[in-house]
């Protein structure tokens, strides 16, 4: 968020860019928060030219005609520029636990298919096909094609009438 400020004391109006940090420092001083709290509310309790200074450069207010006034989008301005993690690895695949579909990319698809191996499948434990599925309806709408995916793709074993299934080693 890019304010022009004014420095009553320097006479130069010089471009700041608050964050959510300057604004809560701001707001965290008793001091500032009362002068603050005083120009929301109209009150003239004219705080010192520091004081509306560091109101500035935190983005609470702006410059308009050489006197300090609120910032009225500050609050939206900083809620809009925080961002989201963006997952990474095998996380990017997966919304809300689900997996999204089976990646493509054969480094991606391997490193997914392998995760859930893991966590879903035992390293002794020999499953039953109903067993194997309830376990992937935990993950995915689209059950048959990732046990065929992980059978598929070495993650899996299953006997030849299909009846059991390991994960591999």
């Amino acid at each position: 968020m890019d304010r022009r400020i004014y420095s009553r004391t320097s006479r130069k109006i010089h471009s700041v860019t608050a964050s959510w940090q300057q604004l809560i420092a701001a707001l965290g001083n008793d001091r500032l928060r009362q002068v603050y709290a005083e120009k929301v509310l109209g009150i003239d309790g004219g705080g010192s030219p520091a004081e509306l200074a560091k109101l500035a450069s935190a983005g609470l207010l702006e410059v308009s005609d050489g006197s300090y006034e609120l910032a009225p989008e500050v609050f939206a301005e900083v809620l809009s520029s925080a961002r989201k993690p963006q997952p990474a690895g095998a996380d990017r695949f997966f919304t809300h636990g689900r997996l999204q579909g089976i990646p493509r990319k054969p480094e991606d698809r391997d490193h997914v298919l392998g995760q859930l191996a893991i966590r879903l499948f035992g390293s002794e434990e020999v499953l039953v096909e109903h067993d194997v599925n309830r376990l992937l309806a935990t993950v995915t709408e689209d059950i048959p094609t990732l046990r065929r995916a992980l059978v598929d793709f070495g993650f899996l074993q299953r006997d030849a009438d299909g009846s059991q299934y390991w994960r591999s080693s």
